[in-house]
C-alpha cells in the first residue's frame, strides 16, 4: 500500500517596493562607509551601478565582484522577495 504525499503549499512572493529597495541600498552604503570604502575604487563603482540598477528595476540580481586591490571578493544577493534577506560581504581571496 503506497503512502499519499502531503501537498505541499506554494508560499506566494511578497515583492519589496522601491523604497524598500532604497532603505536595503542605504544600510550597504552605510556599511561601505563605515569601512572607508567609497567609489575611488572601481569594484565599489560597479557594486553602486549594480545596487542603482537593482533599485530601478526590481530584479534580484547575484554580486559577484572580484576586489584585488584589498584580496577580497564582493559577493551577495540583491533580494527581491521580502523573505530572502539581502546580504553583502566582502570574501577573503588571494588573487
Amino acid at each position: 500500500m503506497k503512502k499519499k504525499r502531503e501537498k505541499k503549499l506554494k508560499i506566494e512572493p511578497i515583492y519589496r517596493t522601491i523604497e524598500e529597495r532604497k532603505n536595503e541600498v542605504r544600510k550597504i552604503k552605510e556599511v561601505l562607509d563605515e569601512h572607508q570604502l567609497s567609489i575611488e575604487y572601481e569594484p565599489i563603482k560597479k557594486l553602486y551601478n549594480i545596487m542603482f540598477n537593482y533599485i530601478k528595476t526590481g530584479e534580484r540580481i547575484i554580486v559577484n565582484i572580484p576586489f584585488p586591490d584589498m584580496n577580497k571578493r564582493i559577493e551577495g544577493v540583491l533580494a527581491v522577495n521580502i523573505r530572502e534577506e539581502v546580504a553583502l560581504r566582502l570574501k577573503y581571496e588571494k588573487f
